[in-house]
């Protein structure tokens, strides 16, 4: 796990992808984001990919960072077992929830079981 944020989010979730075994994309033109938003990506990161090792049994995953011009989304998506998510959010989800919140961002997460699952968050730029 990346304990710190060392280079750019870039990097950082690159490296992270690649010790989880996701594939990394990047869409948009990369800009300077407040820490605060830059450390809640990668911890979120990290929880999304946790939770695609431990419960999805997936074969392939992918992260997307994209910057817009308003806000920074960031998409995890596994072509793993998914889950119902109306009646399944573990800590790991109430974790990324609240994380996005505390910067004003949301969360939305899309999955059906034997379809995979999207977890996609946005957060505004300041």
């Amino acid at each position: 796990m990346v304990h710190d944020l060392d280079g750019s989010l870039e990097e950082a979730l690159r490296r992270l992808c690649s010790r989880e075994g996701a594939a990394f994309q990047l869409d948009g033109e990369p800009y300077t984001l407040p820490r605060r938003a830059e450390v809640a990506l990668l911890r979120i990161a990290q929880g999304g990919l946790a939770n695609v090792s431990r419960h999805a049994e997936a074969a392939r995953a992918a992260l997307t960072l994209t910057y817009m011009e308003d806000e920074v989304a960031m998409d995890i998506v596994d072509d793993g077992r998914g889950f119902d998510p109306l009646t399944r959010s573990g800590n790991g989800l109430g974790f990324i929830r609240d994380r996005a919140a505390e910067l004003g961002g949301a969360v939305t997460v899309e999955s059906a079981p034997g379809l995979g699952t999207a977890l996609a968050v946005t957060l505004p730029v300041p």
